[in-house]
């Protein structure tokens, strides 16, 4: 039994170092660690980067049990001291274990506290889009953007083209992602934007997009690129269409 187990750590330690060297970008620093600190360094780094990076996803119940007391905390602290931070840490607490119905009751609170309150606008507008209330969706999203145009690193702004689409607004949903594109490379989109101009016949147009998407996701780091490598798959499948 000894044996068998000490095989076991070999062969986890021995794959959480291939894991590194194919897929850590700070791959030089945890080799370190994997080496020298052994079995244990193992288990730091299965923890700290290989669960985050696959983003496993807990069963809600199992992160209710394992956050109770937290939750208990902001519920009291929202309850009890009343500011705007405190409604919408609450708001975020029960967004992350699922209960979304409750999350909006807390970030509407927040807002009518503070109604520019940046973290409440963007944890409605995806409450809001988790319902598929478009319209909703997107009068939060541009009083956020009007805010903070660059909110969460472009994504409210990637955010916001794509409700104009699920509303088939979509001359303003081109204008708006051709803005987008001027300040941020998310590849989705160029295939939003390559998807609009084939429904409306500018085929030329969506091939360009396409290529550019592709080009720039190839040239970029190998981190990005094994990240958004799948854009690039989808990319050359829109362009056998054209």
């Amino acid at each position: 039994m000894i044996e068998g187990f000490g095989l076991f750590m070999t062969g986890f330690w021995l794959l959480m170092i291939y894991d590194c060297l194919r897929n850590e970008p700070e791959r030089h620093t945890w080799l370190w660690i994997l080496i020298f600190v052994n079995f244990p360094g193992a288990l730091i780094y299965f923890f700290m980067r290989w669960l985050p990076r696959i983003d496993i996803q807990m069963p809600k119940y199992f992160t209710r049990w394992t956050r109770s007391r937290e939750l208990w905390i902001a519920e009291e602290e929202a309850r009890n001291i009343g500011k705007a931070h405190q409604y919408v840490k609450l708001g975020n607490l029960l967004y992350e274990i699922g209960r979304f119905d409750k999350a909006e009751d807390a970030y509407k609170q927040a807002l009518e506290k503070e109604p520019d309150n940046k973290q409440a606008l963007w944890g409605t507008a995806s409450i809001n889009l988790k319902n598929k209330n478009f319209s909703q969706a997107k009068e939060h999203l541009q009083t956020l953007l009007k805010i903070d145009p660059n909110y969460k690193y472009g994504d409210a702004s990637l955010i916001y083209g794509e409700t104009l689409i699920d509303l088939k607004e979509f001359d303003a949903a081109k204008e708006h992602l051709e803005k987008h594109l001027q300040n941020w490379n998310h590849p989705e989109a160029y295939i939003k934007l390559a998807t609009i101009m084939t429904q409306q016949g500018d085929t030329q147009s969506a091939r360009s997009y396409l290529e550019k998407m592709i080009a720039k996701v190839r040239g970029s780091s190998y981190y990005h690129y094994k990240r958004n490598r799948h854009f690039i798959r989808k990319a050359e499948k829109m362009l056998k269409n054209l």
